[in-house]
């Protein structure tokens, strides 16, 4: 039988393309544009989220009568929306603010609920609650006006 040997010639070897040095102004531009992009996309959801947490407060006091079979929902969407605000204030160093979204968390908490809607005075700390949300709507647009 004949045997078939390759002959052991050396090939080419592989050699990783040249590439070009790193430009520190181009990667700069582009850091701060996504920097810049994230603030943005954050400013936007934290909008969102304090929106629907003023529409669920206003719903509720809207509705109150009819508000029984929908008492667990506001509550989750109020306290996630107060709690998401709290940690923001937090961040911003807006101690404030971070005390009345704590205390819009511990009344709107639907694990164990603080304040029950069935009276009239309920109703007012039901409105009351959204206004520390307008307020830091407010501020944050003053903020922005006067950078």
């Amino acid at each position: 039988m004949a045997v078939l040997v390759d002959s052991l010639e050396p090939r080419d070897a592989w050699t990783p393309p040249e590439t070009k040095p790193l430009d520190q102004a181009v990667w700069q531009t582009w850091v701060a544009k996504n920097r810049a992009q994230d603030q943005r996309n954050n400013a936007a959801f934290l909008k969102a989220v304090k929106c629907i947490a003023i529409a669920g407060l206003l719903v509720a006091a809207g509705f109150w009568s009819h508000l029984g079979p929908f008492d667990l929902p506001i509550r989750f969407t109020v306290a996630a929306g107060a709690m998401v605000a709290m940690f923001h204030a937090f961040h911003t160093r807006r101690f404030i603010f971070a005390a009345l979204f704590a205390a819009v968390v511990v009344f709107f908490n639907p694990v164990a609920p603080v304040l029950s809607f069935s009276g009239g005075w309920q109703r007012a700390v039901v409105v009351a609650s959204a206004l520390p949300f307008f307020g830091s709507l407010r501020l944050r647009q003053f903020d922005e006006r006067t950078q």
